[in-house]
This record gives structure tokens, C-alpha cells and sequence, in this order.
């Protein structure tokens, strides 16, 4: 998530004191349990704050609770009875790959390589490689953490339960229970082996998606096996299945909400300023913005980074991107950062496959969705240029007016801080229309911020002015008031809006309506408390 983040560029350029050789002569432990001990104050505190964050909603338990119990009326003897006459050599296979459902399997290694990369950290030769373990560790601790919690949770139910296994249905029959019981044979449900695995495939997404459908295989070959090797019953292996989900899960956004390992999720490239900017002073830090697992040479600092904030567009990333690259072929150096805000369509597949062929191209992905104005941010941040432009990913702001933004704000010079475009010829539904006619007139009315259209994305500003704005969720919508709040002059460009090319809006009435009440609010009591914008010129010594 989306994982502290305002350093500033002075406190980034002057490395500790002790990097890297002076701390060779601390305790490497005592250095390591500190970082261990920090994030776990963290986590804890953030899951003391929102509790109701790491369970899954009603519905979904209610229909998990439904399956479970359907599968045991309908499948469980009938399965059980059909795997007592599977041929040895089948079951022999299965005994093999069932081991890799063993939670010591993954939870060792990991735990390891989490040690190895933070002692690793601490003795980098360079900032950006000490980034890059720290991060590495952080992703194998929330891997370790993701699997470890469900399968505690899992293993004290089996305990409490007490079910029979299949291997006695026969004569018990297939809902015998023996609660508060620590035997094995009476240690059916849930499956412990399904919930490693699932949470595996949960964890392993968020770190590394490309592996995820081969160990969504693999889950399933462990998941019959522990059918086929009459372990457990189908509704065992199912439960099992389900709570490794929801505790992966629940691990994933607590991590994000941390800001540990998962700030963004899945990043295909990074910048290294911003990365060793927010390393601690004791090696295994606090954490940085995620690495991809394939790691490029700097790039030539861009003239402008493009911003894109996107959520379930996977159909119209290609096409977007193809139109901006064509676009802004005389504005080169150029970058573009795409940052897929928590989609849970293949909007992260597509871009990763864009960007494999794309050296300018950088994605980011929010582990959940955050909003379009968090996205917008993650964006800014890690842009390189001092000049970012942003437009919507759905297609319907034309990239094509991009160079006339850069053309006007660099035209405007230093005093002026933004270019927003203000669509004509709009082709929403009528009621959407509706919607933007009367928020403007409203917002315009109270904010007296000169701008008829806010809701366009395509804008061009100046990187250090937007990350000087206080923050909110809703900021994109009131930049031009915001802007002339702190001094800046704002400059408007007429542009064509087009249809959507595919999917549908992520936002509805009610999403703007009463968010946007309380935001306008907002806005306008910082522009009241904002008296005089003050003039500050340098004091010499020699004047």
C-alpha cells in the first residue's frame, strides 16, 4: 500500500555516516531485530486501528460457510468412498507432491532469506543496492507472515474440531467429531496443506505475479492430494482453501496499509533517488518503493513524465499507451507512469507486457485501491522530471493535447503552476453531464477558482508544486484553486473529449457527491485560513 514517504531531496542526497563500512562494526542481530521489532509495532498498531480491515466482508464469509457445508452434504462420502480405489503408482505420486504443502516447506526458506537479505543490507556497497535487499527482506517477511498466521489460525481449528479422517468414514462415517482432540488421525478439518498453499498463491501474487498461475497448479495437485491420499475430506481441503485466502489476504493489506514490502505491489521500475531516500539509519529501514524482478539501468532524466492513473482498464492500456508514445515523439526524453490503482481485471499483466518492450515506461500498482487522486500521487512521486502531465486512462482524454499543456506552462514560466485542459464537446451520458455541470457551478461559485471544468485529467504541472500541496483524497479534483492558494497562476486549454473505448466509469454519483461536500469544504477553509502568500528573496552575506 499505498508503504514513510515525504523525505526531503536534501535529507536524500547525504548518506548516514556510518554507510556502508561504518556500521560493519555494529551487531548485525541487535541491527536486524530492531528493523524486526519497529515493523511489527507498526503492523500492530495499524491493525489496532482498523480491525474490521483484515476480515473478510459478510457476504463472502456467508458464501464460503455455504460452499463448505454444500460440499460435505453432496461430496464428501462420495468422493472418499471413489478414492479408495485409485491405483498405488497414483497415489505414490500424490505422496510426493503433497509434501509441498507442508507449511515448513515455505515458511524455513523464507524466514532465512528474510535474515540473509537484512544482514545482506547492512553491508551494501551502495545506497541502491542496500534499497533493493531491504526491500527484498520485507517481501520475504510479509510472504513468511502470510502464510504463517492462516496456518496457525488453521491449525488450532483442526484441534478444536476434532474431525475423523476418511481413512475411518467407513465405520465412523464422514461427520464424526471428536472436539479438542490432538491427535492426528482426528485432525481433519480444515486441511492444513490446502491452507499453505492457498495463501502461497495469494502472497506470491502480490510479490511476483508472473509465477502465480504455475502455483495456482501447484495448489491444485496439492489439493488432490490430500483427497487422493484420504487425509481429508473435499470439504476439508475446501475450508482449508479458503482460510489460507482470507488470511493471505488480510496479510497483504495489512502490509500495504504499512507501507512494508508492498507499498505499490508490483513496480517494473523505480527510481533510485526516491528508493535510498527513505532508508533508515540502521540498514534494515524503513521501507522503500518496490523493485521488479527485473532490475534496468538508469534511464537519461526525462523533460516530462506522463501520468496515468488507471483502474480496470487492461483493455485500453495498450492502445492508450501506443497513442501517447505517438503523441509525444517531439518531446523526447519522455517517461510514462502507469499506475493501476488496485484493478482487479489483468490491468497489472497488460502493463507489465507493454512495459517489456518499453525502456520509458514504469508501472506501479496499488496493492488495493487507494483512489485516483492516491494514484495520481504514487505517480508524481515517482516521476523524474521536473515537469508531469496526467490524463485519465480510459481513453477519453486525447494525449494529442499534451504537447500544447507542456507548451503553455513552460510558455507561463516560473510563476506559473499549472495547465489544466477544460473539455468541449463532451461524450458522456446526458446525467453525467448533469453531474459535472452542477459540481462545477457549485465548486466555482464557492471557490472562485476560475476553472469551468476540474474533472478533466489531462493536466501539465510543475512536480515540486504538486508535492507542496496538502494532500487529500479528492486533491485532483480542486488543483486549480489549490494552486492559486499558494501564489501560482493557472492557465486553461480547451481540449476534445472522446467516448470511453472500453470498460466502464469507476465512479458514480454517490462517489462524488457526498465525498465531494465535505472535500469542497475542506479546500475552502484552507483558502480562508490562507492570508498572504509570502514573497521570500535570499539574504546574502557579501550584500
Amino acid at each position: 500500500m499505498p508503504m514513510a514517504v515525504e523525505a526531503t531531496r536534501d535529507k536524500s542526497a547525504r548518506a548516514p555516516s556510518h554507510f556502508p563500512l561504518g556500521f560493519l562494526g555494529a551487531d548485525p542481530a541487535r541491527a536486524i531485530g530492531g528493523g524486526l521489532r519497529r515493523r511489527l509495532v507498526t503492523l500492530f498498531a495499524i491493525a489496532r486501528t482498523a480491525p474490521g480491515d483484515l476480515v473478510p466482508g459478510l457476504g463472502a464469509a456467508v458464501a464460503a460457510v455455504i460452499l463448505v457445508l454444500a460440499c460435505a452434504l453432496l461430496l464428501d462420502k462420495s468422493v472418499a468412498a471413489s478414492m479408495r480405489h485409485l491405483p498405488l503408482r497414483v497415489t505414490r505420486f500424490f505422496h510426493d507432491i503433497t509434501t509441498l504443502g507442508e507449511g515448513w516447506v515455505w515458511m524455513l526458506p523464507l524466514a532465512l532469506a528474510a535474515l540473509a537479505l537484512a544482514w545482506a543490507s547492512l553491508v551494501a556497497r551502495s545506497r541502491r543496492q542496500q534499497a533493493r535487499l531491504v526491500v527484498y527482506a520485507e517481501r520475504a517477511f510479509f510472504m513468511f507472515s502470510a502464510i504463517a498466521l492462516p496456518s496457525l489460525a488453521t491449525t488450532i481449528l483442526k484441534h478444536v474440531v476434532g474431525r475423523v479422517r476418511p481413512r475411518a468414514f467407513e465405520s465412523l462415517g464422514a461427520f464424526h467429531f471428536e472436539p479438542f482432540s490432538f491427535a492426528a488421525s482426528k485432525a481433519s478439518f480444515p486441511s492444513g496443506h490446502a491452507t499453505t498453499v492457498a495463501a502461497l498463491v495469494v502472497a506470491l501474487g502480490a510479490v511476483a505475479p508472473r509465477w502465480k498461475p504455475a502455483v495456482i497448479v501447484l495448489a491444485f495437485f496439492v489439493f488432490f492430494s490430500r483427497v487422493a491420499l484420504e487425509a481429508h475430506f473435499a470439504s476439508d481441503v475446501l475450508a482449508g482453501a479458503f482460510i489460507g485466502i482470507a488470511g493471505a489476504s488480510a496479510m497483504r493489506r495489512l502490509f500495504a496499509k504499512a507501507r512494508i514490502g508492498l507499498r505499490s505491489g508490483m513496480v517494473m521500475a523505480a527510481s533510485t533517488q526516491d528508493r535510498a531516500a527513505h532508508l533508515s539509519q540502521g540498514g534494515f529501514g524503513s521501507s522503500t518503493w518496490p523493485l521488479d524482478e527485473v532490475t534496468r539501468e538508469p534511464l537519461p532524466a526525462p523533460r516530462l513524465s506522463i501520468v496515468v492513473p488507471m483502474r480496470n482498464e487492461s483493455e485500453n492500456a495498450g492502445p492508450l499507451i501506443e497513442e501517447i508514445e505517438r503523441a509525444c515523439a517531439g518531446l523526447s526524453p519522455f517517461e510514462i507512469i502507469c499506475v493501476d490503482d488496485g484493478s482487479s481485471d489483468k490491468t497489472a499483466l497488460r502493463l507489465t507486457e507493454l512495459g517489456a518492450s518499453r525502456a520509458n515506461l514504469r508501472a506501479f500498482q496499488h496493492a488495493i485501491s487507494c483512489g485516483q487522486s492516491a494514484a495520481v500521487r504514487t505517480g508524481v512521486r515517482a516521476a523524474r522530471a521536473p515537469i508531469v502531465a496526467t490524463l485519465d486512462g480510459d481513453g477519453q482524454n486525447d494525449p494529442s493535447f499534451i504537447p500544447k499543456l507542456l507548451e503553455a506552462l513552460e510558455a507561463g514560466g516560473a510563476t506559473t503552476g499549472l495547465v489544466a485542459g477544460q473539455r468541449v464537446g463532451r461524450k458522456d451520458t446526458g446525467f453525467k453531464k448533469l453531474q459535472s455541470r452542477v459540481a462545477n457551478m457549485v465548486r466555482g461559485r464557492i471557490l472562485r477558482d476560475g476553472t469551468r471544468d476540474t474533472g478533466c485529467g489531462l493536466k501539465a504541472f510543475r512536480r515540486e508544486v504538486f508535492l507542496a500541496l496538502p494532500y487529500f483524497d479528492g486533491l485532483h479534483r480542486f488543483l486549480p484553486a489549490l494552486m492559486r492558494r499558494e501564489g501560482y497562476e493557472v492557465r486553461l486549454v480547451d481540449v476534445v473529449d472522446r467516448p470511453r473505448r472500453a470498460g466502464r466509469s469507476n465512479y458514480g454519483l454517490f462517489d462524488r457527491l457526498w465525498v465531494g461536500i465535505l472535500d469542497l469544504a475542506g479546500v475552502w477553509w484552507l483558502i480562508r485560513r490562507r492570508r498572504r502568500v509570502p514573497i521570500v528573496s535570499n539574504l546574502r552575506k557579501d550584500a
